[in-house]
């Protein structure tokens, strides 16, 4: 809001008669501390350059029939060239790696499985029109929760975001729903503190969603996270770890032009819940190793280190996002398939005290 005369239109609650209307009220009138809305101004960014240039996948147990609760183990150990191109120094914040057989980019798809689903997804708006009115004030409330039946119902994890306060703009939730029906999509609006359904009567400014992909045998999954951080080295699953950042630790800035060889490294387990199935039956992933072709898909998160003083209520945007997808061709040694293009017959890695970085050393 700009003045306290401004008018604005929106939803109050009737807490006497347990309805939602629609009534033209002055900010004023309000009488509430209201949050201002935010406003993003585009900055510098830096899309880091990023190339796997080594990779070993030794497996363990092989020929170990894959179930529920056995099969083989895939020991994994990636290097990725890291490159700051810009003329910015900028902090890596997050890397994700995976390899699998085939990898797609599904953005634009919608994803087909058999039976029924939903998937969904919520965010801020400065403001919406509605039925024709423009509505840009709300009182924040935890993102909607639906039940089997597609019922908007209390939140099994409500009770982690109790907060409640007036904000300019407006929060909205797209989902998608498929089922015999076919694939539907629906979009709810917070007014007020009640999620109502507006498909087809809103009119709103959503930002376009970020990639997604898929896979069809997954070999390895890891993401780093690069953070100061007093939780341990992981966040209770084999797929995430910690790299702690600041004083005394990995130092996650990167000068212009500097390069960097990372390392990603873990365990995955193959079993009956993370393989693909298909017409032919399971897809094996050691089968897919043996191949010796795979593709891997390259994701890191970097941020420009710069003044974010851009005036009042206003935040300088300095992210970028950077992904490549890899197709590498893999030479077996024993029960190891490996992908080399920076070691000699004469070097090999030297890891660093953090567990993050490595080092091109000559053998002893």
């Amino acid at each position: 809001m700009k003045t306290a005369a401004k008018i604005i239109v929106c939803l109050i609650l009737s807490v006497s008669i347990g309805i939602v209307a629609a009534t033209p009220l002055l900010v004023s009138e309000l009488n509430l501390n209201i949050r201002p809305w935010i406003t993003h101004v585009q900055g510098p960014t830096a899309a880091f350059n990023i190339d796997v240039v080594y990779a070993d996948f030794t497996i363990t147990n092989p020929d170990t029939p894959i179930t529920q609760t056995d099969g083989p183990t895939i020991d994994y150990y990636a290097v990725v060239n890291v490159t700051n191109p810009s003329d910015y120094t900028a902090l890596l914040f997050l890397m994700n790696f995976w390899a699998d057989q085939n990898i797609r980019n599904t953005t634009e798809q919608r994803p087909i499985f058999d039976g029924a689903w939903s998937s969904g997804g919520g965010g801020t708006a400065e403001g919406a029109w509605v039925d024709g009115i423009w509505y840009n004030i709300t009182l924040h409330s935890p993102s909607p929760y639906f039940d089997e039946n597609g019922t908007i119902t209390q939140s099994p994890w409500a009770y982690l975001d109790q907060k409640e306060y007036w904000m300019e703009g407006v929060e909205y939730y797209k989902r998608t729903v498929h089922n015999d029906a076919g694939t539907n999509s629906y979009i709810y609006l917070n007014m007020n503190g009640t999620w109502v359904d507006v498909t087809g009567r809103i009119t709103i400014d959503i930002p376009e969603d970020g990639s997604s992909y898929s896979g069809s045998a997954i070999i390895a999954e890891q993401q780093i996270c690069y953070q100061i951080s007093e939780t341990g080295d992981n966040y209770g699953d084999s797929t995430t770890k910690v790299v702690h950042i600041g004083d005394d630790a990995f130092d996650n800035h990167f000068a212009p032009g500097e390069s960097r060889l990372l390392v990603i490294s873990g365990s995955w387990d193959a079993r009956l819940d993370c393989v693909a199935l298909t017409e032919d039956g399971y897809i094996n992933p050691v089968d897919v190793i043996r191949s010796g072709i795979i593709q891997t898909l390259l994701r890191v998160h970097t941020d420009v280190d710069v003044n974010r003083d851009v005036g009042t209520n206003a935040f300088l945007d300095t992210w970028a996002t950077t992904e490549v997808i890899k197709q590498l061709v893999l030479t077996q040694i024993g029960n190891s398939y490996i992908y080399n293009t920076c070691l000699s017959d004469d070097q090999m890695f030297q890891l660093d005290q953090y567990g993050a970085e490595v080092f091109i050393r000559p053998r002893s």
